[in-house]
């Protein structure tokens, strides 16, 4: 019958006891990645296309759009949604970011982007269509903008134009409305004095007939030397 050996029921110089602490250990599970796409976007984030790994992912563009830090993506820094992450892998002007369940290893990620900078060679060419007529759209927006900003320009200056002309004459109108009180001021002191000079000289023609009101008579005798 065997039983197990201890440090104490083992001589010294015996051969053939194995010992109960094993120094050397089995492999250990390495945690799984699966990849389900590859989203391929512009250095301002916008799609230019993707590769679908996994038909059942159900993520999109829109979930990866809404996931990017505030501080934007950064080279091999992930980000995640839920039990996904994204990995983006900047290759010159383009951003590829590998959509997983489970982070990739840092020993998988030299070896994944050697094989994207290979694959944009192959890339590009496909996309230029698409490069070109993103370049075309943004053209044609930034100068619908400036002709926007222009005519806004234009609007608020004949805005304040009119500002300065309406303050202009609301000034005038006020020296104008001044100028009305002071002439009102002057004929109603005018007037006041024509009406004291008309009771003046009716007063006066009043007074005349009084003073002579006893003429002489017509016989009178003259008087004696």
């Amino acid at each position: 019958m065997l039983r197990e050996a201890s440090g104490d029921d083992v001589p010294r110089g015996e051969l053939g006891t194995v010992p109960k602490v094993h120094p050397i250990h089995g492999p250990r599970n390495m945690p799984r990645v699966d990849y389900e796409r590859i989203f391929v976007v512009d250095e301002h984030g916008a799609p230019l296309g993707e590769y679908v790994l996994k038909d059942d992912c159900p993520l999109e563009h829109a979930d990866l759009r809404r996931s990017v830090p505030a501080n934007g993506m950064r080279h091999l820094v992930s980000f995640y949604l839920g039990d996904y992450a994204f990995t983006p892998f900047r290759v010159d002007n383009l951003w590829f970011v590998i959509l997983s369940r489970g982070v990739p290893r840092i020993e998988d990620r030299a070896s994944i982007g050697t094989l994207l900078a290979a694959a944009r060679v192959h890339i590009v060419p496909n996309l230029e269509p698409t490069l070109a007529a993103r370049d075309t759209f943004l053209r044609d927006k930034e100068q619908e903008l400036a002709e926007r900003e222009s005519a806004l320009f234009t609007r608020e200056q004949r805005a304040l134009e009119s500002e300065t002309e309406t303050r202009i004459q609301v000034v005038r109108l006020k020296e104008f409305d001044a100028e009305l009180r002071m002439r009102e001021t002057k004929l109603t002191s005018l007037r006041d004095y024509a009406l004291e000079m008309q009771r003046s000289l009716a007063r006066n023609r009043k007074e005349r007939p009084t003073e002579e009101s006893s003429p002489r008579p017509p016989f009178a005798p003259e008087p004696s030397a």
